[in-house]
């Protein structure tokens, strides 16, 4: 039941997100016939897999570094996100691959998940505390027309989606941490440390919508 939902709110979401890509880049209008707008759609689909494969040269990886990540964070900052993607990865991988095995995680794999665990707990509280002042609602953004959060505008809705989906991760991140951990407490009989490996497992598939979701905004939906 879990990696069913799993896998259909993670299509259904890739499925959002590209259409909404396509709706950008060929600035088709929403009254449109949609039989058209939809053989628009598969006919530019069919193209992203040549793209992708494309901008995962080195050349324009380097170029991705570049932009999303030097230009964006002090080299201070910059290993704390590192660290917080690549554990974060990890985490969700190995996760849902036993999920989809029918397993629980275990031997080298659970040790490295516990470890990087305990990594991603510690970037996580990091990036909060030198970005989170970039992603709070100020009411003074919504006035007039001219606001930055303006919702009849392009780059409004995108930071609306950014700073929803940023809060989303955290929360979501914040419950994976704490669902951990007290696992690891004697303190629980079985029958609340399978209700707990449950919100464990949501939790993380929360946070993987919300990070694909970050990630377009506040990358992807800028051009770049």
């Amino acid at each position: 039941m879990f990696m069913t939902l799993a896998v259909v709110c993670v299509f259904v979401l890739l499925f959002v997100l590209s259409y909404h890509r396509f709706r950008s880049r060929t600035g088709s209008r929403v009254r449109e016939p949609g039989r058209f707008i939809w053989r628009d759609y598969f006919s530019w689909l069919k193209g992203s897999p040549a793209a992708l494969f494309k901008s995962l040269r080195t050349e324009r990886l380097g170029e991705l570094y570049e932009i999303w990540i030097v230009q964006r964070y002090p080299s201070a900052q910059r290993w704390i996100f590192i660290c917080l993607a690549l554990s974060g990865s990890y985490l969700i991988l190995s996760g849902f691959l036993f999920s989809f095995l029918g397993v629980r995680i275990f031997g080298f794999f659970l040790l490295l998940h516990v470890v990087l665990g305990g990594l991603f707990a510690v970037c996580l509280c990091l990036a909060v505390s030198v970005r989170a002042r970039y992603y709070v609602w100020d009411p003074e953004d919504f006035k007039g027309e001219k606001g930055a959060l303006n919702l009849k505008t392009k780059s409004g809705r995108r930071v609306v989606w950014q700073i929803s989906f940023f809060w989303i991760f955290v929360a979501s991140g914040l419950i994976l941490i704490l669902t951990a951990l007290s696992q690891m407490l004697p303190s629980f009989s079985l029958r609340t440390q399978l209700v707990l490996f449950e919100v464990h497992r949501y939790a993380a598939l929360v946070l993987l919508l919300a990070s694909m979701g970050f990630f377009y905004f506040s990358r992807v939906d800028e051009g770049r």
